[in-house]
């Protein structure tokens, strides 16, 4: 198994030029690697080289857009101090051009009829309704029949 292994490890063997798969996975020469290793650059203090970033456009913008920010913010809050009655987000005046109707009961009960329509609008406001049932005979008679057997059992 040990020589099984070895074998499908050694990449072609004992060639010495090297093989396409080595000359596709190698990303430098050996030649660039050993002339890299012996001659390494020297700083002339004993400090490495360094050198300044040169400024990003996109920081430059940021920075300007945040200072564009603060006055905005500064500016709303005094107006929001002055007018506070104008930024009541919870009292509509009925001024308003533009505003989001919530229904939260979106899919929760689906009002097919008028009476279910009536039952959730009373609920909404606060009162029960008396929703009128579909006639039945059945009903009223097993309840008198119910009766009559009270009765007959006092007997």
């Amino acid at each position: 198994m040990g020589r099984s292994s070895k074998a499908l490890l050694d990449l072609e063997g004992n060639n010495a030029s090297s093989s396409s798969i080595e000359s596709t996975l190698l990303v430098c020469k050996k030649n660039d690697i050993l002339h890299s290793q012996t001659t390494k650059p020297h700083p002339s203090d004993g400090k490495p080289t360094t050198s300044s970033v040169p400024k990003s456009e996109v920081l430059g913008r940021v920075k300007d857009f945040l200072g564009v920010m603060s006055e905005a913010n500064k500016r709303l809050q005094l107006d929001a101090k002055e007018n506070s009655k104008d930024y009541d987000i919870e009292v509509l005046t009925g001024n308003e051009s533009e505003y989001i109707e919530m229904d939260l009961m979106l899919g929760v009960a689906d009002l097919h009829t008028p009476e279910a329509v009536a039952a959730a609008e009373s609920a909404i406001v606060g009162y029960q309704p008396v929703i009128p049932l579909p006639a039945s005979g059945n009903g009223t008679e097993s309840e008198d029949n119910s009766d009559e057997d009270d009765d007959d059992d006092d007997d």
